[in-house]
């Protein structure tokens, strides 16, 4: 867990050197209090699943749903506005990212939102989720984070 810890601040640290954050060109410095910081096992098949439903129909009416809580697919395919990206293309970048024959190597941990104001603008509006996964066959660390608003 330590580790995971030290990999997400390590990945605002590279935020903060960045000139455009998301949709933002002039974003605030990110602070981040350790203290603060809670993380839980997030389960692998969980993570991957691509099967959330983000529109029911009610009548005649197609009406958005967000999950309970922000997932990775709803973070890569539904954000607040819309993207060019498909279900194959989600696909295609996790097999880039965490090939499939090896995802049973994956170590994911799903972060609270209240360390940092790197979050502060998704939970105005859109939704907040942060992921440290490790990959011990690659014996590496991917950080993805989510947190818009308009």
């Amino acid at each position: 867990m330590q580790s995971h810890k030290r990999a997400v601040i390590e990945a605002i640290s590279i935020l903060n050197s960045r000139v455009r954050v998301g949709n933002s060109l002039k974003h605030p410095h990110f602070s981040v209090d350790e203290d603060k910081m809670r993380c839980a096992v997030y389960d692998i098949e969980q993570f991957f699943c691509d099967g959330n439903s983000s529109w029911k129909i009610d009548g005649n009416t197609k009406v958005r749903v967000s999950p309970s809580h922000m997932t990775y697919w709803w973070a890569f395919f539904e954000p607040p506005y819309g993207v060019p990206y498909s279900k194959e293309d989600f696909h295609k970048l996790n097999h880039l990212l965490f090939p499939s024959q090896f995802r049973n190597d994956l170590e994911i941990f799903s972060w609270n939102d209240d360390f940092s104001n790197y979050f502060d603008d998704g939970k105005e509006w859109w939704g907040t989720a942060l992921w440290s996964i490790y990959d011990k066959w690659m014996s590496r660390f991917v950080i993805i984070g989510a947190s818009l608003t308009d």
